[in-house]
């Protein structure tokens, strides 16, 4: 393997440190980058004048990847709509009245949620200016609400907040997640607030229209919900419809990949009008031309209507540039193919290079391209359906191995019978597919129709079963693990050693793997020490609930309403729980009574180290019972009690207020303890109150 070979690859890595840079950057040091970024430009023109001299091709280099990486740099700052002029937040504080065009809209739970590009905003002096910038807006489902279309033009009244952080420790930061896409503040619009004006379809809404319409048309032949939910997955990348527990099940096996429309897919959709476009038998200096477009379009339009997701997008360019270069007849080196087609999605949306998608779904390909062939010469079959299997085998097996650690970074968990469920879904994915857009094309023929339809859900069918068959296999998952960025950065560069190994033959990059891997277990060890020694208290946020963590060590328990759902516990605790790699916890009642080793728990009263915690749901039980001084007084459940009453009964260092109280509730306590000089913590705003020693 030639590093040469691979020019693009070459010129991606500083692109990518300098998006990955970006934000830790001072902001006038990247108005500085733009001036280096056009000298170095001038400096390049001129190095490439005649008469300049071979031997400072060094310098030029390093200039150029120099550029690029400032390249990377400036295309995060202006791609951040939060420095555009024309952007209305946080300037606007108070309630303003907003005209916007719906972009994408989901139901989740009882509220609609809309990503809305704005395009006019009146504040309450009734100025009306012109604004650019998108907005998450919640609408109650109502049968307005309902009516609504990508494309729609709305008028609606709100006040806009910015996106909370998350509340408990190690919980998936929402806000961060829509930092990547561009949004950062959301407001909640009452039915009255809102008025539709009109529909005014881009050519993306067109798309969106066609896949509700394809989506109607599965409906239609799949009656049965977990069969059209996975095959609106699998086919147009809808998953609004998946239940939970079909999403476990696929996760849980290693599945899940195939209802993300991928490389996949797309692979597939080429390869089925490559097939039709060569039975046409069509001749002349046009038809490749001709055949080639054909192509680009179909795949283009397959993105779109399926949603134009950071996989999809990622496998329409690389079918693309594939397809080109075999128009025009030329060698196609698959790693600069695949670098080009990043280097172009990066420079149009630097933000997909944080996407879990694009990140994963770039590493899959270079594990199939690369360690899929040395996998699949070790073991030869004679036997046509025993290679075939071993050949599937070895994909998911060379895709499993690159994947791996930002798989257990982002998810901390890991299927054992990906292998199998690779067996079932991949082949599968094709028949689904192809039956799919057959009864698209086909569904308004009676016969022809119907008899895909149940083609289709036979098909659908018979995977989910086999789906929910693997998932029950004792063993079937591995969860709990919890690795840091380091880790995942020595994970990968020992698996660089041991390919620069196996491509150079020289043992210097093995031993270097070998290093890595020795970091990875000193890291892990000196984390398991830390684990052994640590002492912590927590007290969680959930919506009218209470619950407290008590981690000794490695042992847990978890005190806590009776009535709350075990789901909604573990939403709150469980990834905390893994990063302090606890076993799981014992779950007991706020009234009861638990001990530990260096801690006990009477009645709601918490000695634990060196806080004394008391638990208040009744302010009658603080008449009733004696009560020593306190720590932290924790008030659950909205109880009524006054802050100047409770210091009467009970002296206490820091006020604690949970998400069991209303918000209007907490807010009244934490004036009256700013008024009383009090320290107070209150989950709902302040996150989850965590005390370590």
């Amino acid at each position: 393997m030639n590093w040469r070979e691979f020019p693009l690859a070459r010129l991606l890595l500083p692109l990518l440190l300098g998006i990955g840079t970006e934000g830790v950057v001072p902001e006038w040091l990247q108005w500085g980058a733009l001036s280096i970024l056009i000298s170095l430009l001038a400096l390049l023109a001129f190095w490439q004048r005649p008469g300049w001299r071979f031997s400072r091709r060094w310098w030029f280099g390093f200039a150029t990847h120099f550029w690029f990486f400032l390249l990377g740099f400036l295309l995060v700052h202006f791609h951040d709509e939060r420095r555009r002029p024309s952007y209305p937040f946080p300037a606007l504080a108070e309630e303003a009245l907003f005209l916007g065009r719906v972009n994408t809209l989901e139901p989740t739970g009882s509220k609609l949620r809309l990503s809305v590009g704005l395009q006019s905003v009146a504040d309450t002096s009734g100025v009306l200016r012109k604004v650019a910038g998108r907005l998450l807006v919640y609408l109650d489902i109502t049968s307005q609400a309902r009516q609504l279309q990508p494309g729609d033009l709305i008028l609606f009244d709100a006040v806009v907040l910015p996106v909370p952080p998350p509340l408990n420790p190690r919980a998936f930061d929402y806000r961060r997640y829509l930092h990547y896409q561009n949004t950062h503040y959301q407001a909640f619009v009452d039915e009255e607030n809102w008025k539709l004006l009109e529909h005014r379809p881009s050519f993306a809404n067109r798309a969106q229209q066609l896949r509700h319409a394809c989506l109607r048309v599965l409906q239609r032949h799949l009656p049965t919900k977990n069969e059209y939910a996975v095959a609106a997955a699998l086919i147009l990348g809808y998953k609004a419809e998946l239940s939970d527990e079909t999403r476990n099940a696929y996760a849980h096996t290693g599945a899940m990949h195939v209802l993300a429309v991928s490389g996949l897919h797309v692979g597939i959709i080429q390869l089925l009008l490559s097939f039709l476009l060569g039975r046409l038998r069509l001749s002349g200096p046009y038809w490749p031309v001709v055949r080639t477009v054909l192509l680009l379009a179909s795949i283009w339009a397959f993105a779109m209507i399926t949603g134009a997701s950071p996989s999809v997008l990622r496998a329409a360019t690389l079918f693309s540039f594939l397809s080109v270069g075999q128009a025009l007849q030329r060698y196609t080196n698959i790693y600069n193919t695949l670098a080009a087609s990043a280097f172009l999605l990066l420079c149009i949306d630097p933000y997909l290079l944080y996407n879990i998608g694009f990140q994963l779904s770039y590493l899959a390909v270079l594990g199939i391209v690369y360690f899929q062939p040395i996998l699949y010469r070790q073991w030869y079959i004679e036997n046509r359906v025993g290679d075939y299997l071993w050949k599937l085998l070895a994909v998911s097996l060379a895709a499993q191995l690159t994947t791996l650690p930002l798989s257990l970074f982002y998810f901390h968990q890991f299927p054992l019978y990906f292998w199998l469920s690779g067996l079932v879904v991949v082949p599968a994915a094709a028949l689904i597919l192809s039956s799919g857009l057959a009864l698209f094309v086909l569904h308004l023929m009676p016969f022809a129709g119907m008899a895909i339809g149940k083609l289709l859900y036979g098909i659908t069918w018979m995977v989910n079963a086999l789906i929910f068959l693997i998932q029950q296999i004792p063993g079937s998952l591995l969860e709990g693990f919890w690795i840091g960025p380091w880790l995942v950065g020595l994970m990968y560069l020992s698996l660089l050693g041991i390919v620069a190994g196996r491509e150079t033959r020289k043992f210097k990059w093995v031993l270097g793997a070998l290093a890595c891997l020795q970091g990875i277990a000193a890291l892990n060890a000196v984390r398991s020490v830390q684990v052994e020694k640590q002492r912590v208290l927590t007290v969680y946020h959930i919506p009218r609930a209470t619950a407290l963590g008590v981690y000794e060590g490695r042992d847990a328990a978890l005190f806590c309403n009776e009535k709350l759902a075990r789901q909604q516990l573990e939403y709150a605790c469980r990834n905390h729980q893994w990063y302090l790699r606890a076993r799981p916890p014992a779950r007991l009642a706020l009234t009861g009574n638990g001990d530990g080793r260096s801690w006990w728990f009477r009645d709601g009263a918490l000695q634990y180290g060196p806080h004394r915690l008391l638990a208040v749901e009744d302010r009658r039980l603080l008449s009733a019972m004696s009560v020593p001084d306190v720590d932290i007084l924790l008030l659950c459940n909205g109880v009524d009690a006054g802050l100047e009453e409770l210091r009467q009964k009970v002296n206490f260092r820091l006020l604690l207020i949970d998400g069991s109280s209303p918000p209007w509730k907490a807010h009244r306590w934490m004036e009256e303890a700013r008024e009383l000089g009090i320290d107070c913590h209150y989950t709902g705003e302040d996150g989850a109150w965590v005390g370590e020693w």
